[in-house]
């Protein structure tokens, strides 16, 4: 797969993700997260396209699972 392709991807991904309201969904994806051992920074297009959807300060979420927490917080969940 190319770069440009993997981005844009990515970003689908993000946005799928941002609208989820399945709990025991954003836990599996929190498992294979925390079981791929790598830390999950943002790059600064996936961060404003983030932004765009979440309607946060972007300076808070540089970490998807700060940004999990939080929004689980904000919502309920």
């Amino acid at each position: 797969m190319n770069t440009p392709q993997l981005q844009n991807d990515k970003l689908k991904i993000i946005n799928w993700i941002t609208q989820l309201e399945d709990y025991a969904l954003v836990e599996k994806i929190k498992s294979l997260m925390k079981e791929s051992g790598k830390p999950f920074h943002l790059t600064n297009e996936q961060q404003k396209i983030l932004d765009t959807q979440v309607n946060s300060d972007k300076s808070l979420y540089t970490d998807a699972e700060v940004l999990f927490t939080d929004l689980k917080k904000n919502n309920g969940l």
